[in-house]
């Protein structure tokens, strides 16, 4: 994954980081004119395939480097992210005092509740609506209200995590039973479901949208948004908006029992070293306060290092959908890790019969034919880019030492 970050990609970094501190000054040495008319093109393009271009909004505003009609196009964007995020606040309001009326506690997960923690939540972008039920009855009994009051399932349900739903107007509802999907180590998955009922213990009212909304205390929230980076991480990858919400997050007063309780969940899932280097990366090129975080960073990470991982963040786009050649990443780069991780795909698209050691070759050959299937038709590259983009990607993980500690 060698290689420097462009210009443009250095820019939309700068511009994010002004964004996301107030009092902040842009650094304008070495900035192009409005007439640089392909580079602005480029950052803005880049800015919209992250979901970043409406949280710059403002500052390219005051700044003036933008032309008139690129500064227009990205104050219609940033329009439309605002009503299209009204409507989801509106809907994850309407969705969780229903299932409250019920007797179900719905948890909402990042979206409204993140949202809350930017200068200016509106112009957080957001796709949908995801709750959290800890419980696997109260779970169902959710979706089959909701269904009766006219939400539909969305088609071939493709993740073992969530159910999702859908609305007339085509708003997805992610009802949550699981933190995340199952990851390739046993012990991990069974210490996330063994949490489940400290995340319902752990809940917090948030008015800031001017009624209630329940989210996971700080520590948990944290948590929470370290598991969803992570398991978007270890497939296709994720973009520049989750990096933000963790600046955000963190460069506001966090009590210390709430950051006990996050270290503590690191450790014990094994995911230190995966949040040092984003948190390290963040301080680097975001404008995260290292004084806030300096108990997260307990080793020098060279800068080539930070490098490589913003690198990969920028080729991967709102949760790897900039690259088709991006699938998996293996932790580790032998032929072992090879094995793992394809008994492990093995295991999420037959989690029933997967469980049975005696059908194991049968599905094994059923998972390579959809693997080969799906990036001739789907994809369209061949099975060989694929796992040669997730060898030089699990080149970064091996030195995370991804879930070590829970061997």
């Amino acid at each position: 994954m060698a290689g420097t970050l462009q210009k443009e990609e250095r820019m939309i970094l700068e511009l994010l980081r002004v964004s996301l501190n107030k009092g902040e000054k842009i650094a304008r040495t070495g900035i192009p004119g409005k007439d640089e008319k392909e580079f602005w093109e480029k950052v803005i393009r880049l800015a919209g395939i992250h979901a970043v271009k409406s949280l710059m909004y403002d500052t390219l505003c005051e700044e003036k480097l933008l032309t008139d009609a690129l500064l227009k196009s990205v104050e219609s964007s940033s329009r439309i992210t605002v009503r299209t995020n009204y409507r989801l606040l509106f809907l994850t309001k309407y969705v969780t005092e229903f299932l409250e009326q019920n007797g179900i506690k719905a948890i909402t997960l990042k979206g409204a509740a993140t949202a809350t923690l930017y200068p200016v939540p509106e112009l957080r972008k957001a796709g949908d609506v995801d709750i959290l039920i800890t419980e696997d009855e109260a779970c169902a009994k959710a979706c089959r209200l909701l269904q009766q009051e006219g939400y539909q399932y969305a088609g071939e349900q493709l993740t073992l995590h969530h159910m999702e739903l859908k609305s007339e107007e085509g708003i997805s509802i992610e009802v949550h039973g699981l933190l995340a999907e199952p990851f390739d180590s046993q012990s991990v998955n069974q210490y996330l479901k063994k949490l489940l009922p400290e995340f319902d213990k752990h809940t917090v009212r948030n008015d800031d949208w001017g009624f209630p909304l329940y989210q996971p205390s700080d520590g948990y929230h944290a948590f929470y948004l370290i598991l969803h980076m992570l398991q978007h991480f270890l497939r296709a990858g994720f973009g520049l908006k989750n990096l933000c919400d963790w600046v955000v997050f963190w460069n506001r007063e966090v009590e210390e029992t709430e950051k006990e309780v996050f270290v503590k969940m690191t450790k014990e899932s094994g995911t230190e070293g995966f949040v040092e280097l984003l948190t390290a990366a963040c301080v680097r090129y975001l404008g995260l306060r290292r004084e806030s975080v300096s108990f997260l960073l307990k080793r020098h990470i060279p800068e080539e290092e930070l490098e490589e991982f913003m690198k990969e963040i920028f080729e991967a786009g709102e949760f790897g959908k900039s690259e088709n050649n991006r699938m998996v990443v293996m932790r580790g780069t032998g032929i072992r890790a090879y094995v793992r991780e394809f008994h492990h795909q093995m295991r999420l698209n037959y989690p029933k019969a997967g469980k049975i050691f005696l059908l194991w070759p049968v599905l094994w050959v059923k998972t390579l034919y959809r693997f080969v299937r799906n990036n001739h038709t789907v994809r369209g590259v061949s099975g060989r880019e694929i796992l040669k983009k997730a060898a030089r990607r699990s080149e970064l993980v091996e030195r995370m030492r991804l879930f070590e500690s829970m061997r």
